[in-house]
C-alpha cells in the first residue's frame, strides 16, 4: 500500500512512499536516540575541554586562581555573546570543577553532562567513580542519579558527625558539649489531642449530603448521626471528650496532633505507628520524620541510626505526633515527641537538657492536661532534633 503527503517544496506533494512498517519505525526511534545520545556525550566532552581552558585562562594552568581571577567574567561575556545562554560565570566554574575533578582521568563520556553535574557534588573520589560506574551499568536517569547522590551525601555527613562525636567523646563530657542551633529544627508548637474538624459532605464524594462528616485527618472520616452532630456545622473545630463532641474554643492550630503507638522502626527517620485519631478512630500510618534525613538502611550509618531510634523508643508507652502533608512526595511527615522518665528529667525545667544513662537528651517539652487532658505530667523529648544532635541525621535544606 502506498500513500502521498503534501509538501510545499514539491508542488504540494511528496513522492509516493511505502507504508511505514513496525520494524522501520523501531529503526527510526533507535536512530534518533543514537543521534541525541551522541550529542549529549559530545557535550560532556566539550564542557570538560572548556573547563580546561578556564583553568588556563583564569589560573595560568594552576589549580587555584591567582591574579587572573577576573578573566572568567570576560570569558563568560564573550561566550554568551557568541553562543547564547549556558555560559554564565557559575556555569563556567562548574566546568572548571568538572575538569579539575577529572584532570588525571577523563570522565565517563558515555554519561550526559547533566549526570556529571549531579556527580560533582560528591566529594569522595572513590564514591563518585563508583556512582559513575553504576549510572553507566544500570542506565540511570538524572533523577535516579540525583537520589543516589543525595543518599551518599547524607551518609557521608552522618559518618563525619559520628566520627567527630566519637573522637571528642573521650575529651568532653555530655554536659559540656555545645550544640549549634542552626543545625537543629525549630521545636514546633503542638496542638491538642482529640481535636477534629467538621467536614461538609458537599466537598467530598460522599452520597448522603444531609449529614456531617468528622475529619479525623489522614484522609479518614466518620459519618455523624443527627445526635452526634447536634449544634455543629461544617467548618467547626471540635473536641472529643470521650463521650461527645463539643466546641470549646479550639482553633485550626490545635489540629493534627495525635497520640500514637509504635509498631516498628523502618529506619532512622521512618516509623510505622497506630494513631488514635479521636472519637474511637484508629489509623495505621507510615510516618517520615519531618525536616531530617537519615542514611539509607543498606549502609552502616543507616543501620546505626535505626538501632539508635529502636533503643530510644524501647518500652515507650506512647508518642505524641504532629503531622503535616508533604505535597512534593505525597506523604505524611511527622514531628515526634516521646516521654522522658521522671527520674531523668525531674531536675530539669522545660526546654532544658536531660541526661539518661549517660546519653544527652535534647529539647524537652512539658506536657499534661494542656496537651489533651491526659492527666500526665513530665517531659517529652523531640525525636527529630535528637537524631540531629546525636549525629545520626542531617537537616533537610529547603
Amino acid at each position: 500500500m502506498s500513500r502521498t503527503c503534501k509538501d510545499p517544496r514539491r508542488n504540494g506533494r511528496f513522492a509516493v512512499t511505502n507504508k511505514l512498517t513496525p520494524s522501520r519505525y523501531k529503526e527510526i526511534v533507535a536512530d534518533v536516540i543514537r543521534l541525541f545520545n551522541t550529542a549529549r556525550h559530545s557535550l560532556a566532552t566539550a564542557y570538560w575541554k572548556t573547563g580546561q581552558y578556564v583553568v588556563e585562562i583564569e589560573q595560568d594552568g594552576e589549580p587555584r586562581a591567582a591574579y587572573g581571577a577576573g578573566r572568567i567574567h570576560k570569558f563568560s561575556a564573550e561566550l554568551t555573546e557568541n553562543l547564547g545562554s549556558g555560559f554564565s560565570v557559575a556555569s563556567l566554574r562548574r566546568m572548571r570543577q568538572f575538569y579539575l575533578e577529572n584532570r588525571k582521568r577523563a570522565p565517563a563520556r558515555e554519561l550526559p553532562w547533566a549526570h556529571h553535574i549531579e556527580l560533582l557534588t560528591v566529594q569522595d573520589v572513590q564514591k563518585r567513580k563508583a556512582l559513575e560506574r553504576r549510572a553507566l551499568r544500570e542506565g540511570l536517569t538524572r533523577n535516579d542519579l540525583r537520589a543516589l547522590v543525595r543518599h551518599e551525601s547524607v551518609r557521608a555527613q552522618v559518618a563525619e558527625k559520628l566520627s567527630f562525636r566519637h573522637a571528642r567523646g573521650d575529651l568532653m563530657s555530655p554536659s559540656s558539649q555545645e550544640k549549634n542551633p542552626t543545625e537543629l529544627l525549630k521545636v514546633p508548637k503542638l496542638g491538642l489531642l482529640n481535636t477534629c474538624r467538621i467536614k461538609d459532605p458537599n466537598e467530598t464524594p460522599w452520597p448522603d449530603k444531609n449529614i456531617l462528616l468528622l475529619d479525623h485527618g489522614f484522609k479518614g472520616y466518620r459519618a455523624l448521626t443527627s445526635a452526634e452532630a447536634r449544634g455543629l456545622k461544617a467548618g467547626d473545630i471540635v473536641a472529643w471528650t470521650g463521650t461527645k463532641l463539643v466546641k470549646d474554643g479550639r482553633t485550626a492550630q490545635d489540629l493534627f496532633t495525635y497520640r500514637a503507638y509504635l509498631e516498628s522502626v523502618v529506619d532512622g527517620d521512618t516509623l510505622w505507628v497506630m494513631l488514635d485519631t479521636g472519637m474511637r478512630g484508629a489509623s495505621r500510618q507510615k510516618l517520615r520524620l519531618r525536616g531530617i534525613d537519615c542514611p539509607e538502611i543498606d549502609t552502616g550509618e543507616g543501620k546505626k541510626a535505626k538501632q539508635f531510634v529502636e533503643k530510644v523508643l524501647k518500652g515507650v508507652p506512647s508518642l505524641t505526633v504532629l503531622s503535616s502533608k508533604n505535597a512534593t512526595y505525597d506523604r505524611y511527615e511527622a514531628d515526634v515527641f516521646y516521654p522522658v522518665p521522671q527520674k531523668a528529667s525531674r531536675s530539669n525545667p522545660p526546654s532544658s537538657v536531660a541526661d539518661i544513662d549517660g546519653q544527652e537528651i535534647l529539647p524537652v517539652r512539658s506536657f499534661g492536661a494542656s496537651t489533651g487532658g491526659t492527666g500526665a505530667t513530665g517531659h517529652e523529648c523531640y525525636l527529630n532534633n535528637l537524631l540531629l544532635e546525636k549525629g545520626y541525621a542531617v537537616k533537610v535544606r529547603n
